[in-house]
């Protein structure tokens, strides 16, 4: 059709239009530049073709920092933009820029948040054995065609990731945090993280699902080691809160069986990695 159907890209347009099709013997035609490379005249045309070029790729640029400016505008005026909603809320029906409370979604997310007592892994594990969704398969099963290349069976379960991630976003509060990452220019893909200071913050912003208070308390716990060996029921009340006085290593628990009674005593993580860094300052659990 024209020029800017074949590529805005005015370095590469040039390119493939001066060198590398004569090369291969392709004739190109454009309908509404006037342009066929078979007739007399077109090396005096192609004269033109690189201001055309130019022009075209002046326009995307024009067109990213409009659509840039206009989104930076609704960040800043508390919208959402985001292209996926998170688990626990959903588009309104009335303002695709508002979010509103998912009534299936939020009790999940509120139990995850009351459930913090125990690992991540732990919480996957209880959403699971009751059958509860994950939330790739709660928007497939509500009619989403999102996908993503990191599921490996069938079915996606819920996963020790999935559950950090609820328990670190500040939008369940209501808070909306958007901006994070941007790209250098409309022709560079690449993701850049952004400082923290340049992202759009807005309190307020929709309705929480959990309290301010409640949050933070969260991430104090989550600061803790949560972790757990297999088929504990809950995390152990010494669990990242003992330390070696003299090297500052988590103390790691053992346990040593004699017949039918079970000994249970903390040694130094860092005597455990490396013997030479520190002894093992053995300590009984009782």
């Amino acid at each position: 059709k024209d020029l800017s159907r074949f590529g805005r890209e005015y370095i590469e347009a040039g390119d493939y239009i001066q060198k590398i099709f004569p090369r291969l013997g392709i004739r190109f035609i454009a309908i509404n530049d006037n342009y066929d490379s078979a007739q007399p005249g077109a090396a005096d045309n192609e004269l033109v073709l690189p201001f055309k070029n130019l022009m075209n790729d002046s326009y995307c640029r024009d067109i990213s920092i409009k659509v840039r400016s206009n989104l930076d505008a609704k960040r800043r005026n508390g919208q959402f933009v985001g292209s996926r909603v998170v688990f626990g809320y959903l588009r309104s029906p009335d303002n695709k820029n508002q979010l509103v409370i998912d009534p299936v979604a939020a009790p999940v997310v509120q139990d995850i948040f009351k459930w913090k007592g125990l690992s991540p892994a732990q919480i996957a594990d209880r959403l699971n054995d009751a059958n509860v969704p994950s939330p790739i398969e709660y928007k497939k099963a509500n009619g989403s065609k999102q996908r993503t290349c990191f599921q490996t069976k069938k079915v996606a379960l819920w996963s020790a990731v999935a559950i950090y991630r609820i328990l670190k976003n500040e939008i369940y509060t209501g808070t909306l945090v958007q901006g994070k990452t941007t790209s250098p220019n409309h022709k560079v893909k690449k993701t850049v993280v952004k400082p923290q200071s340049e992202w759009a913050r807005t309190e307020n912003a929709h309705e929480p699902i959990i309290t301010h208070a409640q949050f933070d308390l969260v991430q104090k716990l989550m600061l803790d080691d949560t972790r757990s060996p297999s088929g504990a029921t809950g995390v152990h009340p010494f669990s990242g809160k003992i330390y070696c006085a003299d090297c500052g290593s988590p103390m790691v628990r053992r346990v040593s069986r004699c017949g039918e009674k079970e000994y249970a005593y903390f040694i130094c993580g860092g005597n455990k990695s490396d013997k030479t860094s520190c002894s093992s300052h053995s300590i009984k659990e009782s």
